[in-house]
């Protein structure tokens, strides 16, 4: 390349600078005054806690494709805890924005990925389990977004120091966290973002390892978009008999940390419904086993395996799993290696055979050694009160740390319930949180016997037992002595 081809390159690359911070320029001013102010700041490490409607996943799309402007031949990645999750909230977004700000870019809808002119790119991820998570290592990036980290539970620790932090060393680019409060004050996205009921910007007052993070909170009555806010808020409460103080208006519509398990869909409690796999190993002699299996394509495969014995009411986690996108061969082969490292006593295997599933699971089982029954699915949330009843009285208890604890433990009710238009329906799970370990555990209790008493076998009487021992001889010696009657005994013919 000679002098003037280098000059014109330049120049060039200058004039696409110059025009990518005029669009910087632009999408910013489009954001709302405490979106600015966070979108601006000058720290690597920034978190916003809000409300529910309070613009967070409109702002998303500006703040990844300016960060990726901004910077040629970066990467900004965007997370959810699920592909397709992030997929559903920003690939029509960012489309939209690109198109009416007239961006030229080439978007990639089966890698989920913008790539700009300057050599930029934005990638949608998910991020299902730990295992996941760990494959997204040796990236170098410029910017990294988490969306919902509520939904994350005992990931998004993993997720942001083994594998954000790492990708951004390069760089020394920034990581972005955003997210709504969880029904319990704990876990790392708490350890963040709680502490603070009134501030709008705060250090994190967590532990020293996240006290990097700079907190930033606003609500939907912040949102010039939605002018009617304050008026909605009111007839929310009004509607659904709210106090000022009740813990679903705080975390929902104030971005408040408050316990609120009320709001869980499943009343589970980590001291009262857990147990040590340690200390209990629900297999082996005496055990009895059901097996749920819950398919999903795009979402999760999941499996749950109970176990009961004998004369114990209570039912047992042995094992729980999911896995995006799994294919069949994988699934069997979870199940078969369980069966055989636990000699599983499994009487029955539920599968979800509804929609295209029953067709797979005849599939399934005509290729492999394994038989499934459909999963009982009507009347779904009266099984549900069932299951929340023995979790309520601790006759339920899942693995410490199992995929399905994670779930259960953030698995919210709709926070639109009840729904005015359909005020006798019954609750539903929060569409944003992930539920297919908890389905398949549904299935999988509906199997289950471990409610059946033992027939209690009568006490053998001793010498000891006195009168009673007594007359239990007389009553068997009348017995056998009528037995031997009747069988001397001719009839009345003679014969």
């Amino acid at each position: 390349m000679d002098r003037r081809q280098l000059l014109e390159e330049k120049a060039r690359r200058v004039a696409l600078r110059e025009a990518a911070d005029v669009k910087v320029r632009e999408i910013i001013e489009e954001l709302f005054d405490k979106q600015q102010r966070f979108a601006n700041s000058k720290s690597r490490y920034l978190a916003v806690i809000g409300s529910r409607r309070a613009g967070k996943t409109d702002m998303w799309p500006r703040i990844a494709v300016a960060k990726a402007l901004s910077r040629p031949r970066s990467l900004v990645r965007i997370w959810s805890h699920a592909r397709a999750r992030t997929k559903e909230l920003l690939w029509q977004r960012i489309l939209y924005l690109l198109g009416r700000q007239g961006i030229p870019h080439k978007a990639h809808e089966v890698e989920l990925s913008f790539k700009f002119e300057n050599g930029s790119e934005v990638r949608l991820v998910g991020a299902d389990k730990d295992k996941e998570v760990q494959k997204k290592r040796g990236d170098s990036t410029w910017v990294e977004i988490v969306l919902e980290s509520q939904n994350f539970g005992s990931l998004l620790k993993p997720l942001v120091e083994d594998v954000i932090d790492p990708s951004l060393v390069d760089t020394m680019g920034s990581v972005f966290l955003e997210g709504t409060p969880g029904p319990i004050c704990s876990g790392y996205w708490w350890d963040i973002t709680g502490g603070e009921d009134s501030a709008e910007v705060w250090q994190s007052k967590g532990p020293e390892s996240v006290s990097m993070f700079e907190v930033h909170r606003w609500t939907l009555l912040d949102n010039p978009y939605i002018p009617h806010a304050r008026q909605y808020l009111e007839n929310l409460k009004k509607t659904r008999n709210w106090a000022d103080d009740n813990p679903t208006y705080l975390r929902e519509w104030l971005g408040r940390w408050v316990n609120d398990l009320g709001a869980l869909f499943y009343k589970f409690d980590l001291v009262r419904n857990t147990f040590d796999p340690e200390r209990v190993q629900p297999w082996g002699p005496g055990w009895t086993h059901v097996l749920g299996w819950d398919l999903g394509a795009i979402d999760d495969m999941a499996l749950v395996i109970w176990g009961w014995r004998e004369g114990d009411p209570t039912l047992y986690e042995v094992f729980s799993w999911k896995k995006s996108g799994a294919r069949a061969v994988e699934v069997m082969e979870q199940i078969e290696t369980q069966e055989r490292e636990k000699k599983l006593n499994i009487i029955k295997k539920v599968a979800d055979t509804q929609g295209g599933g029953k067709m797979y699971v005849e599939d399934v089982m005509s290729r492999f050694t394994q038989s499934f029954e459909p999963a009982q699915k009507n009347n779904k949330y009266a099984h549900v009160m069932l299951l929340n009843d023995d979790l309520l009285v601790g006759r339920v208890k899942v693995r410490l740390g199992s995929e399905l604890q994670e779930e259960l433990i953030g698995l919210m009710r709709d926070p639109d319930y009840p729904d005015p238009d359909k005020p006798d329906a019954p609750p539903t799970e929060d569409p944003s949180c992930p539920n297919h370990c908890a389905d398949a555990g549904l299935y999988s209790y509906r199997a289950a016997y471990h409610y059946v008493p033992r027939e209690e076998k009568p006490r053998k009487l001793t010498r000891e037992d006195g009168d009673e021992y007594e007359e239990m001889l007389v009553r068997k010696h009348l017995a056998e002595k009528q037995s031997n009657w009747y069988d001397e005994a001719p009839d009345d013919r003679g014969w």
